[in-house]
């Protein structure tokens, strides 16, 4: 049996068959994902709100300022701008800043949900 989907993975995937097929139902995608209808309902309207919201404007720091050590600012040189339309193409999103915060953020999380998971999976004794 095939490992479970993160949840960042899950809805890039929801996202890309929304795109791919506007007329495809919450019911059809789940059943294509091995998920529960209402998943992908609670999926859609997360998508709905992440798109929903503004991308910050450079260098402002919002309504709750993060902490100096709580901030990333990456410089795109080129490989990483690169890495970025990849995880974009997935979801054909622009290349903006919003799109770029949106894919590096589910991109983290990917990652750090597949990590977690090998952990757990090494922790009850599975091989890695």
């Amino acid at each position: 049996m095939p490992a479970p989907l993160t949840i960042a993975a899950r809805r890039a995937m929801v996202e890309q068959l929304r795109r791919q097929e506007p007329s495809l139902s919450a019911r059809k995608i789940a059943d294509r994902l091995g998920v529960g209808k209402d998943t992908i309902l609670r999926d859609l309207a997360e998508i709905a709100t992440e798109q929903r919201q503004p991308a910050p404007a450079p260098g402002a720091a919002g309504p709750n300022p993060a902490p100096d050590g709580d901030r990333l600012v990456l410089v795109l040189d080129e490989p990483l701008r690169q890495a970025l339309a990849v995880l974009r193409a997935n979801v054909g999103t622009p290349d903006t800043p919003a799109a770029n915060t949106r894919a590096a953020r589910a991109a983290i999380r990917a990652m750090a949900d597949t990590v977690l998971e090998a952990q757990q999976h090494n922790q009850k004794g599975g091989r890695p």
